[in-house]
């Protein structure tokens, strides 16, 4: 995969990834504004200002906005995280401008009604209360919080803060500072060639001016000690516990890092499901993920289970990470998680949005989108030693967070 890189006079960086095989072109448009630059009373408002550009511009009402994406079948959607918002559409190639023209005009033009704003609040509490009884979501949300030295940047989404702390005032001061064409990047690919792409993104975004201003973000600190959050609900049947490491956060010089801990948690992966599910039949969906970002980042291992299985849960799991941290990487291991990762990358090139969003993320935190194309290679290289070495880097049973959730 080849990807073109182009900035427009404005500032806006513009990358087209172009797969000639494809029929769908997906497009994000991405901004360097989440959840850690929100301020402590004020979480969830990076959240509140994504679903306010889907409530109309100053040109179309949320309804026609609706109808023109059914009229096309285009795709769209959005989403926030701690150091990312994406504004992300989906379409057949041959209606690329007409999902362009919408989102470009959602990004630039939002209309910011009074009474829009107090009708979204129904639907973000709804979204955020689903989060709150989903124990993948309760994982993910709190396993920073437990890892690094209590943060503004770090605490999970507020009922109570949307309902009383923001206001649209709010919305639309964090707007006015941070959506601006040298804080945001436009993604295209699929479908659509580099000349075709940057036309169109010069000829819907060049008009988007706004004086630049970007977050002043620091690196999160690691806690340097054993961190628990034990979470009770007496309505649950299951359990859940994970376990997780607190690493730094990656940059642009440290994409080998990145792919290295990706092997690590897909070894540790394969480990725990052999361990926790097939040795001894505990769990259904033991699972490892490494999650990366520009000021922090972490692996963590969870498990849903009955209650009464979640001591020895995790127990398996720190024996496994344990294992890891002062043992061998076998090398047949090794190469079923190079082949897995060269599988999933091959697979994600296949889907347009995959794509579009990963080299969104790249841009946007780590400074080059263009590093996606680099990620074969560096697959490939992955060997044993270096493995072995950053493992023992970044776990230590000495230092690790805990979540469980149960009714127990």
């Amino acid at each position: 995969m080849k990807i073109h890189k182009q900035t427009l006079e404005n500032g806006l960086r513009v990358l087209i990834a172009q797969k000639e095989s494809l029929e769908s072109v997906s497009i994000v448009i991405g901004v360097n504004f989440g959840s850690v630059d929100v301020g402590r009373n004020h979480e969830g408002l990076a959240h509140y200002l994504e679903h306010m550009l889907f409530k109309g511009t100053k040109k179309r009402s949320w309804s026609q906005i609706n109808e023109i994406t059914r009229k096309y079948n285009i795709f769209y959607n959005a989403e926030t995280d701690y150091e990312t918002t994406m504004y992300e559409a989906q379409v057949y190639k041959r209606y690329t401008e007409n999902a362009m023209e919408l989102i470009s005009d959602m990004v630039k033009n939002p209309k910011f009604s009074r009474k829009e704003f107090k009708h979204e609040l129904g639907p973000i509490v709804h979204e955020i209360a689903m989060r709150k009884e989903d124990p993948n979501s309760i994982v993910y949300d709190n396993m920073p919080r437990v890892l690094f030295k209590e943060s503004k940047a770090i605490i999970p989404e507020s009922i109570s803060s949307l309902e009383h702390n923001i206001s649209l005032q709010n919305i639309i001061d964090a707007y006015e500072t941070y959506y601006n064409p040298r804080n945001s990047i436009l993604v295209m690919s699929g479908g659509i060639d580099a000349q075709s792409g940057i036309r169109l993104a010069k000829k819907y975004m060049s008009d988007f001016e706004r004086k630049f201003y970007s977050p002043k973000r620091n690196k999160l600190f690691l806690n340097k000690s054993i961190k628990r959050i034990n979470m009770k609900r007496k309505d649950t049947e299951r359990g859940e516990v994970a376990i997780g490491f607190g690493c730094h956060g990656i940059d642009s010089s440290k994409l080998q890092e990145y792919i290295s801990m990706r092997a690590i948690a897909s070894i540790l992966n394969n480990r725990l499901y052999d361990q926790i599910r097939e040795t001894h039949g505990l769990s259904y969906d033991p699972s490892v993920e490494y999650n990366s970002y520009g000021t922090f980042s972490y692996i963590a291992a969870s498990a849903g289970g009955s209650p009464s299985k979640l001591n020895r849960i995790r127990e398996l799991m720190l024996q496994e990470f344990q294992k890891l941290k002062n043992g061998k990487i076998g090398s047949e291991e090794l190469e079923n998680v190079k082949r897995g990762l060269e599988i999933k990358y091959a697979m994600d090139s296949d889907d347009t949005m995959e794509t579009a969003t990963k080299i969104t993320e790249m841009e946007l935190m780590y400074g080059d989108g263009r590093m996606y194309e680099k990620m074969p290679r560096l697959i490939k290289g992955l060997d044993a030693k270096s493995l072995e070495k950053m493992a023992s880097s970044h776990i230590s049973t000495k230092r690790y967070g805990m979540i469980t959730l149960s009714r127990e």
